[in-house]
């Protein structure tokens, strides 16, 4: 969560006080974290925590909601080589790959409903 705190711009450090709030650090001087960064914070140390998933159960979970053949199509449509490669040859799946973010925006996907399908992948054996 702390890690997720300092990507504001400028932050040079953060610190849990304990009680529920967080202290950012800059050069200079210090806030208190708003809300709003917080929560922000918060949903991207929850996607970082997720679990990485192999290739068997992304595409199994990606045809169960009737992605596989769209992505498929969007990834060898983008003419984008190292985007093929990375989507052909993955072994495993993780959330935070920059290779997902990219896929996600194109597909004009959530937060959530990518979290989802990764809960999805993750149950499949």
């Amino acid at each position: 969560m702390l890690i997720q705190l300092m990507s504001c711009i400028g932050c040079i450090g953060a610190a849990d006080n304990g009680d529920g709030t967080y202290r950012l650090d800059f050069e200079g001087y210090s806030r208190e974290a708003m809300p709003e960064e917080i929560a922000t914070a918060t949903a991207a140390a929850q996607r970082a925590a997720i679990p990485s998933v192999t290739r068997k159960e992304m595409l199994i979970a990606l045809h169960r909601v009737g992605l596989l053949d769209p992505i498929k199509s969007a990834v060898a449509a983008s003419g984008n080589i190292e985007l093929q490669i990375a989507f052909d040859e993955a072994l495993t799946f993780e959330r935070g790959d920059a290779f997902l973010a990219s896929m996600q925006a194109a597909m004009g996907k959530t937060d959530a409903e990518v979290d989802a399908l990764f809960a999805l992948a993750a149950s499949i054996k």
